[in-house]
């Protein structure tokens, strides 16, 4: 899958339908959650791949921050704002609101 959408994203057409599909799905499975850095990043119609190159680390990273996992550094914060488009007390909802629903599927 990985390589078929790499693929994908090299064409322009096909780029643009991934990114339409990711804000569908933002708003079709993840909208009843509110802001997360997951739904902020899928409405701009990005990867999670995408998004990590933005901030300069990983994927796995970016998975990690996604879940509720991750143990945020300030310029980490700083760069996820900038990346999103967004200000700290927005990002700071949105990991809040991650941290709730990783707690209510752990339970």
């Amino acid at each position: 899958m990985k390589d078929l959408v790499g693929s994908w994203s090299k064409n322009e057409q096909r780029r643009a339908a991934l990114e339409q599909a990711r804000k569908w799905v933002a708003d079709s499975f993840h909208g009843g959650d509110g802001d997360t850095v997951r739904t902020l990043r899928l409405r701009k119609g990005w990867s999670q791949a995408r998004l990590a190159a933005d901030l300069g680390t990983s994927q796995s990273h970016v998975a990690r921050i996604e879940r509720g996992t991750e143990n945020l550094s300030i310029e980490t914060c700083r760069r996820l704002c900038v990346a999103l488009g967004i200000n700290m007390n927005t990002l700071d909802e949105a990991l809040r609101r991650q941290e709730s629903l990783a707690a209510s599927k752990a339970t």
